[in-house]
């Protein structure tokens, strides 16, 4: 069984008050900043991946909850951090590479 452990967390009424986007690489590398907003403190986080990281963007800015997670005890290099994303009772999960 594969085991995770939290890296960042929010949700409503927390909400992302900031997000950059910019690709790093040639090879299609993406960074993503993300600046969350609550009770006038932010959090910030730092990811980096590929184009399925690009395809969650939009998640990030209408789901009702996000939780970032990374797999643990795996020999993979890549992929192992875990997005989920939960928007109108829909779930979706989205892989990158490193977050910070």
């Amino acid at each position: 069984m594969t085991t995770y452990e939290e890296i960042f967390e929010f949700s409503r009424p927390e909400f992302v008050s900031s997000i950059s986007v910019k690709r790093i690489e040639e090879q299609g590398v993406l960074q993503v900043n993300l600046q969350v907003e609550s009770n006038g403190q932010e959090k910030n986080l730092n990811l980096s991946g590929f184009d399925e990281l690009a395809e969650c963007v939009s998640y990030f800015l209408v789901s009702e909850r996000v939780v970032v997670s990374k797999e643990i005890g795996t020999g993979k290099e890549f992929g192992t951090i875990r997005i989920e994303c939960w928007s109108d009772e829909c779930y979706s999960v989205h892989w990158c590479d490193t977050a910070a």
